[in-house]
This record gives structure tokens, C-alpha cells and sequence, in this order.
């Protein structure tokens, strides 16, 4: 378990000390105690802010610093460039496990959340703030203001509305459903901010605009204080339509959209990461800033990109809904000046889990007492070694796996070797085992009953 920093105690002597003192005495030694107080505030380090954005459907290969060919990335990419890109980053192959995922440190076998909830009538399931502990509510609980923007869907939010139950003061998401129909996130969006719906106040707008608009405010507004600025981005999730910067008018699409959009919807993606940023910049809080890119699984399956893995150059299909690398390896870039260092790249294992952990170890705040799946890797951030993984899990509805570098071992016992994004789902491995073989399975069968056994 982490231990949190330690915040310092109020100085509640205060009070026996004045009751002491002669009445003469009494206003100088309080200048020189407000003096000191004073002095201490302006030299005692604020903890620092939090802004994550989670991409959705972004496989690694739409990243340029990835190796991806197809998409303009620069801003995704300067983070990189100055701050900690992380090569092997895992999440679930669909979004509503992931984001659960990343909430609350725990795996979906554990949050109650193992498949995508879109459907009210067939998904009844929600992630139930009285029984998991998201780390906004942890960083609130520390002194952090909070903040979400852009796509929940770990509850159907016209029916429950757990955004401020999980620790969010303020909220603006869109809502998939309203009067019975399903909304449009792009063009002409139906959003749900802090309890009202918002549909005719957004008529000709861009929801992800609304969405970046609303949590700049928000960090404008707490620049003064700890804040945690949460961005679950839509894009670039089909439908695949124009955005502000297309050659065409802003449409909703009929369907799922024309594919050749793809490209636009990466690089406004990427320019909202560049506005989040720039604000910060202009807010002078860069350097009081943490900032993680991340996704929520592999691209769209109906979407092919160019990349290259250094070697070779791949028509990478996306993987979204296989538990492959293509549907569960994404891109996660730290970016913190003058506390990572810039320019580097880190190899260790990290799945979603690991956010929360990293946030409470960060922010001096408390991990809830239930068994936390993810392991901080705020040391890495630093440059020291830390304690990487050996392996990382994933899940899908009642399919799980453990991995680690080169084998995958599923629950039914099963062996086959990774393989890379681009490439084809290997076999799997027949007993008897090699040498090798048979201590990877080994060591992840062990990894499966600490999983099971840690209740």
C-alpha cells in the first residue's frame, strides 16, 4: 500500500499561547506570528494540479511519437517530446470497462463493470458510487476542486446521475439518451452540465468545443487552488463526421459516418490537447500541472493506419473489442516541466488501474480501503526505477487474461505468445512447453491467484 504524503498539522497551540501572554505583548507577537504564517504560505509547495485526457478509440499507431504515419499529431507529441512517453500501456479492448477501469483503480471483475453499457433496456449495470471509490473523490476529499468534461458512459445519464455521488463538483458530458432518443455528441450536441440538459443552448455548436470551453473556465476559475480537470474526450469515436476545421459544414451523420473523416477528427483531437495546454500557459500554472494523455482502447476495427515500429512499415487495423494489441495497447504521455524530465521513453508495463494510485501517491491523498488492482508509477515520473509490473490484466465481459512482455496466459490455462500491434492473433501454444514457456505460465498462473485471492 502507498504511503500518502504527509499534509502539515494545523497549529492549534495557537489559542493557549495568546491566552498567556500580557496584554502589551499581545499585538506584536501577533504581527510576528501572521508574518511568519504568511512567510510559510508563500514558501510551503501547493500540491499540483491534474489534468487528464483520455482519447476515445485511439489506438497507439494514430500517434506520430508512436510511430504513426496516417494522422497529425504535434501537440500529443511536443508532450511526449518534453515529458514520459510509455511504450506498453494497456486498457480493456472497450471503453465502459476502461473508464471504470481508470475511476476507481480496480479491475472489472471487481467494479462490476465487464462489457460497454449502451443499450437502457439490455445494460442495467452502473458503477455504483456506495460500493467504488472513484480518485476524484479521493483528490476532493484531499482539498482538490474537480472537474469532468466529455463522455461517462458507466451510467445512462438521464436516468442516473452519479457525477457528483463519484466526486465531481462540476460536470459537463454528454448524454447519450434524452426523451427517448439517442443525442448527437458532435454536432448539435445534447449535454448534461451540473443536473440540467443542454440541447438548445448548443444548437449549431461542436460538442467537444462545449466540452474544452467548459473546463478551461473551470481551471480559470480555481487557478488558485488544487484542481483535478478531467477530459473524457469524444473524438475521434464514429460517428465519423466533419469537424469545425473540415472543408464541409458541421453535419450529424447518417449512421456511422464516412471513414475519410478520421483524419480530422485525430488532429482536432489534437488540437483540443493543444488548447487544454496553452490555457494552463496562459493561467501560469504549466509548471504546477501534471498532465497524462491516455485512451481508452484500441482503434475502430474499420480503420486502417500506416505506422511504423522502427523496422518495418505496417497497415495497422484496429483492434477495438479484441483482446489483442491492437485492441488494448495505447498511447500514455506524461508531461510535468521541471519535475519529468523531457524526451523520455519508458518501457515498463502500465494498465489503467495504475492512474489512481499514481494520482493518491501524487496529491498526498488516501486510497479507499477496498483492494486497489493498480500499482503508482509516480516513481518512474521522477526518473527513478520504482516497482514495475511483471504483468498487466485485461478483460472482456467473462474473458480475461494476464500478460507480461512476450506470453499471454488466460483464464482457461491457455498459452500464446504476444503479438505486436499490425500483426495477426497468434495460436495457441500446445503442451508440453518449452523452457521458457513453461516458467511464463507459470509465473502468470501465480499472477492469476494473487489477482483472484486479493478479495
Amino acid at each position: 500500500m502507498l504511503n500518502a504524503f504527509d499534509r502539515p498539522s494545523s497549529l492549534g497551540i495557537l489559542p493557549t499561547m495568546f491566552r498567556v501572554l500580557p496584554y502589551r505583548v499581545l499585538p506584536l507577537f501577533t504581527f510576528l506570528i501572521t508574518t511568519c504564517l504568511v512567510s510559510l504560505g508563500q514558501s510551503a509547495e501547493r500540491p499540483p494540479n491534474v489534468l487528464v485526457i483520455v482519447a476515445d478509440d485511439l489506438g497507439l499507431e494514430c500517434v506520430q511519437s508512436y510511430g504513426g504515419l496516417s494522422y497529425q499529431t504535434p501537440n500529443i507529441d511536443a508532450l511526449a517530446e518534453k515529458g514520459m512517453r510509455f511504450t506498453h500501456c494497456f486498457s480493456n479492448p472497450l471503453c465502459s470497462p476502461s473508464r471504470a477501469q481508470l475511476l476507481t483503480g480496480r479491475y472489472p471483475f471487481r467494479n462490476g463493470i465487464t462489457r460497454v453499457i449502451y443499450q437502457p433496456e439490455n445494460h442495467r449495470e452502473f458503477l455504483d458510487p456506495t460500493q467504488e471509490t472513484s480518485f476524484a473523490t479521493l483528490l476532493k476529499k484531499a482539498g482538490y476542486a474537480t472537474a469532468i468534461a466529455g463522455k461517462w458512459q458507466v451510467s445512462f445519464l438521464h436516468e442516473r446521475d452519479t457525477l457528483n455521488a463519484h466526486g465531481f463538483d462540476e460536470y459537463q458530458m454528454w448524454q447519450i439518451f434524452h426523451d427517448g432518443q439517442k443525442t448527437s455528441r458532435y454536432a448539435n450536441p445534447t449535454m448534461r452540465q451540473n443536473g440540467k440538459v443542454l440541447q438548445a443552448e448548443l444548437k449549431g455548436k461542436y460538442g467537444p468545443d462545449a466540452n474544452v470551453a467548459f473546463l478551461i473556465d473551470f481551471m480559470r476559475r480555481h487557478k488558485d487552488e488544487p484542481f483535478l480537470a478531467y477530459y473524457t474526450a469524444l473524438l475521434p469515436h464514429y460517428p465519423w463526421e466533419p469537424t469545425p476545421d473540415s472543408e464541409e459544414p458541421l453535419r450529424a451523420a447518417d449512421g456511422d459516418g464516412d471513414k475519410k473523416y478520421m483524419p480530422d477528427m485525430v488532429a482536432y483531437l489534437d488540437k483540443q490537447v493543444g488548447q487544454l495546454v496553452a490555457a494552463l500557459d496562459e493561467l501560469k500554472l504549466r509548471d504546477k500541472t501534471l498532465v497524462i494523455f491516455v485512451a481508452d482502447n484500441g482503434t475502430d476495427r474499420r480503420i486502417t493506419s500506416k505506422w511504423s515500429n522502427g523496422i518495418e512499415t505496417r497497415n495497422a487495423v484496429g483492434g477495438k473489442g479484441t483482446m489483442t494489441d491492437a485492441g488494448t495497447r495505447v498511447p500514455l504521455v506524461a508531461n510535468w516541466p521541471g519535475v519529468i524530465a523531457a524526451g523520455k521513453v519508458n518501457h515498463d508495463l502500465i494498465d489503467l488501474s495504475d492512474l489512481l494510485p499514481t494520482l493518491v501517491e501524487l496529491t498526498g491523498a488516501s486510497l479507499p480501503a477496498k483492494p486497489i488492482d493498480g500499482r503508482s508509477f509516480l516513481p518512474q515520473l521522477r526518473g527513478e526505477p520504482g516497482d514495475p509490473r511483471s504483468w498487466i490484466h485485461v478483460q472482456d465481459k467473462q474473458q480475461r487474461y494476464v500478460r507480461n512482455r512476450d506470453f499471454i496466459f488466460t483464464w482457461q490455462q491457455q498459452l500464446r505468445p504476444v503479438v505486436e500491434t499490425g500483426q495477426p492473433k497468434a495460436a495457441t501454444i500446445k503442451s508440453p512447453y518449452n523452457a521458457s514457456q513453461a516458467e511464463a505460465a507459470q509465473q502468470l498462473k501465480f499472477a492469476q491467484q494473487q489477482i483472484d485471492g486479493n478479495k
